[in-house]
């Protein structure tokens, strides 16, 4: 009867460990588990590039991590871009390497299938496609999984147009600066035009519309307002987007 009973208990006890132990065993991160480069979906215009990250799992996912390294020739790292609001991010590009590494990581659940960050890159010819991306390395949960990098798609929203007749990027000095800036650019007709100043995340922390002139333009930008840090400066035309990171010090 003892022995019975030694053995009742065993089994559930048994039984009981297996319970615990199967919902680890289900949040195991493989090569089942997928981040993908979405380039197909990137948005695009004259001088520059971005495109969509997201990740496939079923898993319980609180942290995304990635490295890569670029077609150098024709285009240059410009940023990341933060589309989930829960989440903490850092990103740089290394010189010593020519990689660009990203880490994030949030106390809430990731969602799965929706993009959470954008990739920007400056375009000086050329169209950005799955080849112009290498070296890929991706992580969920700090765990290797699988990278998948769609190719980009010739159309007319998405084909990438290198500037023309106009400069690549407005020019800012001096760059650092404690906050107050001398802008410069050029166009060939005089339009109204955003000036948008964004964050690291993409929010959006200065805006102000103006008219240029035909020509050079000058004008004086103060932005001493705002913390520390590194932004991204758009001089937004209806057709074309000047842009340069500036650092505020």
């Amino acid at each position: 009867m003892k022995k019975q009973i030694v053995l009742i208990v065993t089994i559930i006890f048994s039984s009981l460990i297996s319970f615990a132990q199967s919902p680890n065993d289900m949040n195991i991160i493989d090569a089942q588990d997928t981040v993908v480069f979405d380039i197909s979906h990137a948005d695009s215009g004259i001088g520059y590039i971005e495109f969509p990250v997201y990740f496939l799992s079923n898993d319980t996912i609180n942290a995304l991590d990635f490295s890569f390294k670029y077609n150098q020739t024709n285009f240059s790292y410009d940023t990341i871009l933060k589309l989930a609001g829960y989440l903490s991010i850092t990103s740089n590009y290394n010189l010593g390497d020519s990689t660009v590494y990203f880490t994030s990581f949030s106390i809430t659940t990731f969602t799965n299938n929706t993009p959470m960050v954008k990739i920007r890159f400056n375009v000086s010819s050329g169209k950005f496609c799955t080849d112009d991306l290498n070296s890929v390395l991706v992580y969920l949960n700090g765990d290797a999984c699988s990278a998948k990098i769609t190719d980009c798609i010739t159309d007319t929203v998405n084909s990438i147009v290198a500037p023309v007749n106009y400069n690549e990027s407005v020019e800012l000095f001096p760059n650092p600066s404690n906050g107050f800036f001398q802008m410069n650019f050029n166009t060939n007709s005089s339009e109204s035009y955003h000036l948008i100043v964004s964050d690291v995340n993409g929010k959006i922390v200065y805006k102000q519309n103006a008219n240029s002139s035909v020509g050079e333009n000058d004008m004086n930008l103060h932005l001493d307002f705002l913390s520390k840090g590194v932004y991204l400066l758009q001089v937004v035309f209806p057709t074309m987007n000047l842009h340069k990171k500036i650092v505020l010090q």
